[in-house]
């Protein structure tokens, strides 16, 4: 009893002892101190219930928030809280599968995580012939540890549980919610129909309202996954709601690529209702592209006729997507572009380095494509596609390997949907995910978000769902006829 007194007043001092030493520096503006009980509380969780992290990082991701946000003079900027824990995540995840053999063997049969070693190989190689090698290797870092920790970790939580898959969507859709939430609360104090003010508004969690924007579309199918497979009437009227609310919240981010990524999706989800083959839709697909090339002229002429800029009317807002004449931003994305292929062009094989796009494009912009928001010095971003970008900075075996991915994924989506052995509940979320993916492929012709935790958690969380529910599914086939596989872990 004695004992137990000591500890308790030495937990009293220590804690007095904190906040009189954070008091002073927070006076003094310095922040730093003040992420140390949240580093504790993340090293517990780390030491004591890394399953139970994973799905708060799930939650913390929407909500993360650049580090510099806190500390305004740091020479490096990271996604605080989510970066460090997915660092955490990944050396636990690597430690234990040394130590008791955790890994996933039957993965190396797996088509899409074949695909993705690949790809993780070649831009590992291209980080030794890049320009700006320090770069490059965070670049490859962050990819690396998004994959290690929202697949391969997620595909172990999913293929052991189903029920993990719909909490991984829960936790998500919470942070995602209380982010909308703020986002509609600023945008209503400032001007609610007002697009310049949807710009910002989802600051500091989200960097500008495309990303937002993006991460509402990835979602929305899997809330209404979510929304099917409850059986309790009043979550399942909740989820509905939460589905309604972030359509409502997508229209007002202004993100005419997430609109019109959300109405392919919808498209997509139509096909499979109508129980098309996926061989139909790509050969459709190959015929569309050979259709755009063969009568570019005359599209291309079409669309320069179109003068609407983007505003606040949602109808001009909608039209101003194919404005290649007077719109600035699709004038930029048409410089950016440009600048990709030019770049491309001269390192076709290895690239420019990954990350290094932005460091690299100034030279490679042309005076007739530089628009109003342009820069000499090339300071203005990203690529805005994942395609290109990656084209400019990795080379072609790099999209290769990316392309790869996503065929297999969609390949294995819709295969599993027309399966007769799959669960009600199973196919809703097999759906949900393939609709949710194809939102994001259309939206990486426009955009590139997955070196965000935002983005990079869904994209390849919801392709961890669909091998884990494949791998589900041939265990219940193997079990039908006797047989059971052998599943190491």
């Amino acid at each position: 009893m004695h004992k137990s007194k000591q500890q308790i007043w030495l937990v009293l001092i220590l804690s007095l002892l904190f906040i009189v030493v954070n008091s002073l520096l927070l006076y003094k503006q310095w922040f730093v101190l003040s992420l140390l009980p949240f580093a504790l509380v993340i090293g517990m969780w780390v030491f004591f219930a890394p399953t139970k992290l994973f799905f708060a990082l799930a939650f913390l991701v929407p909500l993360s928030i650049p580090l510099r946000r806190l500390v305004p003079d740091l020479a490096f900027d990271f996604w605080f809280p989510t970066e460090p824990i997915l660092v955490f995540l990944l050396v636990m995840v690597i430690l234990k599968s040394f130590k008791e053999g955790y890994f996933r063997k039957e993965l190396m049969g797996e088509p899409v995580f074949l695909a993705m070693l690949f790809y993780l190989g070649w831009l590992l190689i291209t980080v030794v012939t890049s320009q700006m090698p320090v770069v490059s290797i965070k670049y490859f870092f962050v990819r690396f540890w998004f994959i290690g920790v929202f697949f391969y970790l997620a595909y172990i939580l999913f293929s052991q549980k189903f029920g993990n898959v719909r909490r991984f969507g829960l936790a998500y859709t919470v942070g995602l919610f209380c982010v909308a939430l703020f986002s509609i609360i600023k945008q209503a104090s400032r001007g609610l129909l007002d697009h310049k003010v949807a710009h910002g508004a989802s600051a500091p969690f989200f960097i500008d309202h495309t990303s937002y924007g993006a991460a509402l579309a990835f979602v929305i199918p899997l809330v209404i996954a979510l929304a099917l497979n409850e059986s309790r009437r009043y979550l399942k009227v909740v989820l509905w709601g939460v589905a309604l609310f972030f359509t409502f919240a997508l229209v007002l981010s202004y993100s005419r690529a997430a609109w019109l990524s959300l109405l392919l999706g919808g498209g997509v989800w139509l096909l499979i209702r109508l129980k098309i083959k996926f061989r139909t839709l790509l050969v459709t697909l190959l015929v569309l592209v050979a259709a755009f090339f063969t009568f570019q002229d005359e599209i291309m002429w079409r669309l320069e006729r179109n003068t609407t800029d983007s505003s606040g009317d949602l109808t001009e807002h909608v039209r101003s997507v194919i404005n290649i004449k007077s719109d600035a931003s699709n004038l930029e994305r048409i410089n950016r572009w440009d600048a990709a292929l030019a770049m491309f062009k001269q390192r076709p094989f290895v690239g420019w380095g990954p990350g290094t796009y932005q460091f690299e494009y100034a030279p490679f912009q042309l005076s007739r494509n530089k628009t109003i928001i342009s820069t000499n010095f090339g300071t203005g971003g990203n690529a805005h596609s994942e395609y290109l970008g990656l084209m400019a900075e990795a080379g072609i075996p790099a999209v290769i390997g990316f392309l790869l991915i996503l065929v297999f994924i969609l390949i294995k989506g819709f295969r599993l949907i027309q399966h007769g052995g799959i669960e009600r509940a199973e196919r809703n979320m097999v759906i949900a995910c393939v609709v949710g993916l194809v939102t994001y492929i259309f939206h990486g012709f426009l955009n590139n978000f997955l070196d965000t935790d935002k983005i990079a958690a869904v994209y390849w969380g919801f392709m961890a769902i669909i091998v884990a529910i494949d791998h589900r599914v041939k265990f219940r086939d193997f079990q039908k006829g006797d047989e059971l596989p052998k599943i190491e872990a």
